[in-house]
């Protein structure tokens, strides 16, 4: 039977009504558990729903509700037993046209609905076998695509031959899924391989780590991790969840957070998270430069909404601080968002480094259950997106619970603190594929491990081998545990609720296993091989992948000017106006307060600043350790118009923006390391000239500096088809930088202190308007990018931290998106005070790496000698009465309205 109870508002006369749906006995009476599902204060059991046009959404039943367990659970605890549940909400009036149903996650009614069972359905159909060797190269090619397995020819002429070699009569499913997800470019990264790129950027790391102490773990683990003080380590890992974002924004979103969350507390040990961040670029609200993507992807403003309620909902129930907050709006990220999560953590220095595990250690699936979401996560993030993959395939979209992540963050702490493991992974892309498999690789001398699927917990009926083996089901963890720990370990996640499961142990003989058999339920090290063997399979045949032939092709050099309009006493108003109302300079504060940045109560500075906190911040500051002043910093920077003129010069601007506002804050230049986060339009010819080109300015300009890259990721599948037209995103890549600092107080903040004093503008200055937002918004490129170069940066960088640690400068921001005049404007806002300068069309170029600084007249003056090779300029003098004067006329009274209107306008809300 199923029952329903239905909850509103506690004033009524609302437009939204959250539905329990529990299936129980016959005969149950709901009103035993309202107690459960309300709130008295604020809300009420509604007895029936009003009448009225409507659509009600919950998760199908090809998915289970993320809230099922906490709510079976419950009632359980009441002596009731439900056996299965899901949440559903019914829209009224104008709200119905801002929902997003994605048909292959939810079902929505707009009648009553029947329901008959909430229970998952499905039935097992069986291992397939192939026999590769009998295959034409055209059957093979056709194999890997009806299969989503993204194998080019040549890789399935590798397993063609792995199968002759080792005289197999056939392969499984599950062979050729593992194989695709261990050669997919997600976790292969064949094109950087191919390319030798990994190996550059990685050798310039550990040549600097043999003399900066601070390097504890690169490019090694789920996480980088850097030195803190008093025995503890930090670390850092920031990674996109592009394409299911793309085709269903809120359960990509979800789980972007959650897989970061997931790679800072299963790296190494086992860590702590304390701190995240959030990028997403979206495309046009108005398809005017592609309108083949209206009707074949989502609308930008729906990615958009569905972003921050995901965000929040999965950040906010996991208590951990936001730090850094921003969404960006770009044509040619229509195709294909870019979403980009980051979180930061802390471990000991001992529980730091990666674990190996040990032959005889047990692998134990921990957390959620295992279903049909996020099958293929791997694969296709690593092809291409087209509107029918966008809107008629979800198979790689996830389900995030934040509920149970957020018992397996504290339980991981205990299984850490109570040296119970040897090793641990999240499920990321693959599933226990990826999990596991990785895992097994370091056990022992040679590597080894055994997994039997049946003693997968399932929360779908009727999952077949490779579809257990390749779940990409949220919220699960594989620990290599100790044997005479598991007893243990076992109490430590029943005291949090968590399902745990014995399900294969580490062998060290050197193979890959994985087999089918209810029966088997014991393991050691000599556990053969029965029931249905799904793979069996020497490690080292995984290290053969064949590498792409890429050809890297230089663009034609462009040819022309670009006339940027000249900004003068006539236009300025306009100009102005049109920049602080563009979507990515604009007040975001409306979301941004959305996620709680101050819980963990170890926020000293988070996403936003100012008197009324609405103005974005540079510099997200923690102090993480109680009674003491120790300090995180993050930066990061990311401008889609600067790589739109010249993604070489852009990628070195941004690395040196994410570096320049650690550092005019008073973060010392070995105390600072960074990530890179690359996006790469696989369909664009000239894509891996600029990827190359990128990747060596920054391993260049990372070695003249000694600030070493430590974490990253590539997401090299950044072109879409729509409409028979190719969408590509920029060539690009956002950079992020993560230090410390031995005292927070000491930190020079961004607001403005007193009237009277001088602002100045130290560095280099752009002198056109190519890749600023105000010439996006005019339509205009530009074929030139001003910038500092990596053989310059070393000197303006140190000159820099010197000036920081003088004690002169009294506040400090980077002169990036919006230029100069987006930073006097926020001033005056943040500050209540006011400015007066006389400068006029220099106000809007965007100068990265140069910084705007605030400082006495008689330090200004000291400044202008001692400094010279800064170019300091005189900007402007604060004055006490609020107001931004441009050449003696007022100029922020309206620009104030546009500029804290438009984001809502937008969205829609």
């Amino acid at each position: 039977m199923i029952t329903r109870v239905i909850v509103g508002s506690k004033e009524g006369g609302e437009k939204i009504f959250k539905i329990f749906n529990l299936e129980t006995a016959e005969g149950f009476n709901p009103e035993i558990l309202y107690g459960l599902f309300h709130d008295p204060l604020i809300e009420r059991i509604v007895p029936a729903m009003p009448a009225g046009e409507f659509l009600e959404v919950m998760y199908h039943n090809g998915v289970v509700d993320p809230e099922q367990n906490s709510i079976l659970v419950a009632c359980r605890k009441k002596g009731i037993e439900v056996e299965a549940a899901k949440v559903g909400y019914r829209y009224y009036g104008d709200g119905i046209e801002q929902v997003f149903v994605n048909k292959l996650v939810h079902m929505s009614f707009t009648e009553e609905p029947v329901l008959t069972t909430l229970k998952p359905r499905g039935v097992r159909q069986g291992m397939r076998v192939f026999d590769l060797t009998s295959v034409a190269d055209q059957e093979l090619e056709k194999l890997s695509k009806d299969r989503q397995l993204y194998l080019s020819l040549r890789q399935m002429q590798k397993l063609q031959e792995i199968q002759r070699r080792r005289g197999l009569k056939t392969v499984t499913d599950v062979f050729l899924e593992t194989f695709a997800a261990f050669w997919s470019e997600h976790c292969f990264h064949t094109i950087w391989k191919s390319l030798g790129l990994l190996k550059r950027l990685m050798s310039v790391t550990e040549e600097i780590g043999r003399v900066n102490p601070n390097l504890l773990s690169a490019f090694e683990d789920n996480a980088g991790v850097w030195d803190f003080y008093g025995g503890l380590a930090i670390l850092f890992k920031l990674e996109t969840h592009n394409s299911p974002t793309q085709k269903e924004p809120f359960g990509g979103q979800l789980t972007k957070v959650g897989g970061v969350l997931r790679d800072i507390f299963e790296n190494g040990l086992g860590a702590k998270p304390i701190g995240l961040s959030e990028l997403t670029v979206v495309g046009e609200f108005e398809s005017r430069k592609y309108p083949e993507l209206e009707g074949n992807t989502l609308p930008a403003a729906t990615i958009a909404r569905e972003t921050v309620r995901a965000i929040g909902g999965y950040g906010n129930p996991m208590g951990v601080p936001m730090l850094l907050a921003r969404m960006l709006s770009h044509a040619d990220f229509g195709g294909k968002v870019f979403a980009l999560g980051g979180a930061f953590g802390i471990t000991t220095r001992e529980a730091a480094k990666k674990g190996r595990p040990q032959v005889g250690d047990l692998v134990v699936l921990v957390g959620g259950r295992t279903g049909n979401d996020g099958l293929h996560g791997a694969t296709v993030s690593s092809g291409g997106i087209t509107e029918e993959t966008d809107t008629g395939d979800s198979c790689h979209v996830q389900i995030g619970n934040p509920y149970t992540e957020q018992l397996m963050m504290r339980a991981g702490l205990e299984i850490r603190d109570h040296d119970c493991a040897t090793a641990r992974n999240d499920f990321g892309a693959a599933g226990i594929v990826s999990a596991v498999g990785e895992m097994g690789k370091g056990a022992g001398e040679k590597g080894g491990v055994l997994v039997n699927l049946a003693l997968v917990p399932l929360k779908c009926a009727g999952l077949d081998n490779w579809q257990i083996a390749l779940s990409e089901s949220q919220e699960r963890f594989a620990h290599s545990i100790k044997p005479e720990k598991l007893g243990e370990a076992m109490e430590i996640y029943a005291r949090y609720g968590l399902e745990a499961t014995v399900i294969g142990v580490f062998t060290g003989n050197g193979r890959f296993q994985m087999v089918y058999d209810p029966e088997l339920k014991s393991f050691d090290p000599k556990t053969g091989l029965s029931g249905e063997v799904a793979l069996d399979t020497p490690y080292g045949d995984f290290d053969n992948c064949p590498l792409p032939d890429i050809k890297v092709v230089e663009p034609p050099k462009e040819k022309g000017i670009v006339e940027f309009p000249l900004v003068h006493e006539g236009n300025f108003g306009e100009m102005a106006a049109r920049l602080v109302g563009s979507f990515d300079v604009c007040d975001q504060s409306w979301a941004t307060r959305q996620y709680d940045s101050t819980v963990q109560g170890i926020t000293v500075q988070g996403p936003l600043y100012g008197r009324n906190y609405d103005i974005p911040s540079h510099l997200g500051v923690l102090k993480p350790i109680f009674g003491q002043n120790y300090g995180l910093t993050v930066s990061m920077s990311f401008s889609p118009p600067q790589f739109e003129v010249d993604p070489v010069q852009a990628a070195m601007n941004m690395a040196m923006d994410a570096v320049v506002t650690q550092m005019i804050a008073g973060v010392r230049e070995e105390d600072i390391c960074l990530a890179d986060n690359f996006y790469t339009p696989d369909k664009d010819p000239y894509a891996y000239y600029f990827l190359s080109k990128q990747v060596g300015a920054l391993a260049e300009f990372s070695s003249s500096i000694k600030i070493p890259f430590i974490t990253g990721k590539d997401s090299s599948a950044g072109s879409g088809t729509f409409g028979g037209r190719t969408v590509n995103v920029l060539p690009s890549v956002c950079i992020t930088a993560m230090g410390k600092v031995p005292d927070v107080r000491k930190l020079i903040p961004h607001q403005w202190t007193a009237s009277g004093n001088i602002l100045l503008s130290l560095g280099p200055k752009a002198r056109t308007l190519a890749g600023s937002v105000l010439a996006s918004s005019l339509g205009l490129i530009g074929h030139e990018l001003e910038g500092i170069g990596p053989a310059d940066a070393s000197c303006h960088l140190s000159l820099l931290s010197q000036l920081a640690a003088s004690g002169k400068i009294l506040s400090a921001v980077p002169v990036n998106r919006g230029g100069l005049f987006l930073r006097l404007f926020e001033g005056v806002e943040a500050s209540g005070l006011g400015v007066q300068t006389d400068l006029l069309g220099e106000l809007f170029p965007e100068s990265f790496g140069t910084v705007l600084v605030e400082v006495s007249a008689k330090d200004a003056a000291y400044i202008e000698r001692h400094f010279q090779a800064l170019e300091p300029t005189f900007v402007g003098l604060i004055r006490p009465d609020q107001g931004l004067i441009v050449r003696g006329q007022r100029s922020d009274e309206e620009m104030a309205k546009v500029w804290s209107s438009t984001f809502k306008e937008v969205l829609g809300v």
